[in-house]
């Protein structure tokens, strides 16, 4: 069973995920000067996540979207907003592709990028740090049923955050909407190391 907690009054639950990560992640794969453009990152990319899946269910529509960090430190948002998300299956992997093709034809005036997506996988157990059977959903499956995930599931927020220092992770929050209340609840953070996908020779 995944350990729970209350989201934040104001998101992000978690405004500091390198902090956490970095307790997990002791192998070295993020160097020192990158951590503090990844947590910028990965904490507005959490923050834009939480704000469309508050309060209810059917608040809002979790289309794919990333942030870019460019050489001065500026964050950006990104995203491809002429799909059809609610008819095209194909939607959301073809978004992925193309903001990712996007940042790579970029990749000289960047130094930081994140892509954020939905996702269902099976539910970890607490002290798990790796997420498994991790399967995309399209944007809008949780908004066309709201039932909590199947026994063994659980839905969570998907983000590949690259760094131009030579390393990429892919970082998951489960979350979830429980009680009589439908209170929105979070996950602890995952991580593992991902392939370069804007950088690959960095």
């Amino acid at each position: 069973m995944s350990s729970w907690r209350a989201a934040g009054d104001f998101p992000p639950t978690y405004p500091h995920p390198m902090q956490t990560l970095t307790l997990m992640l002791m192998d070295g794969s993020v160097p020192r000067r990158a951590r503090g453009d990844m947590d910028a990152c990965l904490a507005a990319a959490l923050e834009g996540a939480e704000g469309r899946l508050r309060p209810e269910p059917d608040a809002g529509t979790l289309y794919p979207f990333g942030l870019v960090m460019d050489a001065d430190g500026v964050l950006r948002k990104a995203g491809q907003y002429d799909a059809d998300y609610a008819y095209d299956e194909t939607a959301t992997a073809g978004a992925l592709h193309h903001l990712a093709d996007g940042y790579r034809a970029r990749e000289a005036e960047l130094r930081c990028a994140v892509i954020t997506y939905y996702v269902r996988m099976k539910e970890p157990s607490p002290g798990d740090t790796a997420p498994v059977n991790v399967q995309l959903r399209r944007s809008t499956d949780w908004r066309r049923d709201p039932a909590p995930a199947p026994p063994g599931s659980v839905d969570a927020i998907a983000m590949e955050v690259e760094h131009q220092a030579g390393c990429a992770l892919a970082v998951f929050m489960p979350f979830a909407w429980q009680g009589p209340g439908q209170d929105f609840v979070v996950g602890d953070l995952m991580a593992v190391p991902a392939k370069r996908r804007i950088w690959p020779d960095a």
